[in-house]
């Protein structure tokens, strides 16, 4: 426990994002019952209780909850109740949800408590279909869902913090050799000295030659020989890969016949900017620099399924009476049709038609000319939805039908797009996923006429950072700050 955020899913390892770049972690702790085959050396008391301890606790929130919902339906405990509770736990163990490690953010924390609930409450419906047992009503299932949800997501935030705690006070620390006075080296050590909460504890760095180094304001406390005759004192060495392969090697051995934890301070390109991942391609370790979360197909369908519901119910209670009230005020005040359909580059630079309420006459330049809030082919109801931004609202059925998401990068006219696209570095970056009717680019200010190329250039910079960090929960503060910045703008 607490060695890191292991990936299951073949030889894969998440690495840390800090200013130090890419740490390979691990998990030293296997299942939940592996603790009683580790070695001594590599067990300490709080590894072996912590995971018993967590997965109580979560045993008797689950249990409560359910207790709760039978109360309140004044039905009684049964064999599937117990089923229920039995696939948690065992859910629990399988996904660890007990290892918390060093580094991991609160967001993925929230995220695996939200993974794990879904599974479970999927499962339930699921077998439900078969066995035909629970007949609770719509309000029953919602409030016991709501329940379990926030009690469970408030539990691992919790624990996460009195971990975070109990690490910065000198509680379930590691310490640690840092071999090579390099970049890499000197970076990571002033990285754990700023964190406390990770956990590790070093007093310098070891250095591999006698060459005389300028001052980093980073201690040296030896030489690689100086660490052969220091090695009790660690429990994980750091090895930069700058130091020789040579003495890479014989550190690395030395320390398998030892027992101590060998981990790499790899130097890559731009590691600051991207996401990292390390896996096996049979016996060829590959690493993956790019690797954005909207590549993995889970966060894809996730990412989908929030686009369907929310579209549908901003179109059957928004757009259905804006059309007709809209479309007759469009009506009155030009000839016309209510939409106006314009061509824009989607999904891998693939076109597609995108439907915005028309705000203008009809004319010649509507792809060639690109119109203001003060331009003169706008019709006063037209500035009033294009000031308001409502003439975008159409765009949530290019949402439903796929052609959109409702956060992502805005689509550009084509003609602007093939005006930035050799100007703009990896300009074409924005077309990997899907457009948004709004994006993290609009909620910065960025929104509306674009003048320059250094608006165009930060509008790439921010939907291209918006990919790298993507979350559902990222998604929905671009939403309510979209409301709000809406709200505002009309009130104004």
């Amino acid at each position: 426990f607490g060695g890191g955020i292991g990936r299951r899913a073949g030889f894969k390892i998440q690495f840390w994002q800090q200013s130090v770049g890419s740490i390979p972690t691990r998990s030293t702790n296997g299942l939940i019952f592996d603790v009683f085959f580790l070695k001594p050396k590599n067990l300490k008391r709080f590894n072996l209780f912590f995971p018993f301890i967590f997965v109580l606790c979560e045993l008797i929130i689950i249990s409560l909850v359910t207790s709760l919902m039978h109360f309140l339906t004044f039905s009684s405990w049964n064999i599937y109740n117990t089923l229920i509770v039995l696939f948690w736990i065992t859910l629990n163990i399988f996904l660890k949800s007990y290892n918390i490690g060093r580094g991991v953010s609160y967001s993925n924390t929230i995220k695996t408590a939200l993974k794990s609930v879904f599974i479970l409450f999927s499962v339930v419906a699921i077998g439900n279909l078969f066995v035909d047992y629970y007949t609770f009503s719509i309000r029953s299932i919602f409030f016991a869902l709501s329940i379990f949800t926030i009690s469970i997501t408030f539990f691992r935030i919790f624990t996460h913090f009195i971990l975070d705690s109990y690490r910065s006070y000198g509680g379930n620390i590691k310490k640690i050799a840092i071999i090579g006075n390099d970049k890499m080296g000197r970076t990571f050590y002033k990285t754990i000295k700023s964190n406390n909460h990770l956990g590790l504890r070093s007093n310098g760095i070891y250095y591999t030659n006698n060459k005389k180094y300028k001052n980093h304001n980073v201690p040296l406390i030896g030489s690689i020989d100086n660490f052969y005759d220091d090695f009790n004192k660690y429990d994980e060495i750091f090895i930069s890969t700058k130091v020789p392969l040579k003495s890479q090697l014989e550190l690395t051995d030395f320390c398998d016949k030892n027992l101590i934890s060998v981990k790499l301070l790899p130097e890559l390109v731009n590691y600051e900017f991207k996401n990292f991942f390390i896996k096996k391609l049979y016996n060829i370790p590959v690493i993956e620099v790019n690797q954005l979360p909207l590549d993995f197909w889970y966060n894809q369908i996730f990412k989908r399924v929030f686009d369907i519901i929310f579209s549908f119910f901003v179109l059957v209670f928004f757009v259905s009476w804006m059309y007709l009230i809209f479309g007759l005020i469009i009506k009155s005040q030009s000839k016309g049709p209510v939409l106006f359909v314009q061509k824009r580059h989607g999904l891998g630079g693939r076109v597609f038609n995108c439907f915005k309420f028309r705000t203008m006459i009809k004319n010649d330049e509507e792809d060639t000319k690109f119109a203001d809030n003060k331009d003169e082919r706008l019709t006063k109801f037209g500035k009033f939805l294009k000031i308001s931004a409502l003439d975008e609202m159409p765009q949530f059925f290019n949402v439903l039908i796929g052609n959109m998401s409702v956060v992502g990068p805005r689509p550009h006219p084509i003609k602007l797009n093939e005006l930035y696209s050799k100007k703009i570095d990896k300009f074409s970056k924005r077309h990997q996923f899907k457009p948004g009717i709004t994006g993290l680019a609009q909620i910065q200010g960025f929104r509306g006429k674009i003048c320059d190329f250094y608006d165009m250039s930060s509008r790439v910079k921010l939907d291209r950072y918006y990919f790298k960090n993507w979350t559902i929960f990222l998604d929905l503060k671009i939403c309510l700050k979209t409301f709000l910045g809406i709200l505002r703008l009309n009130i104004n």
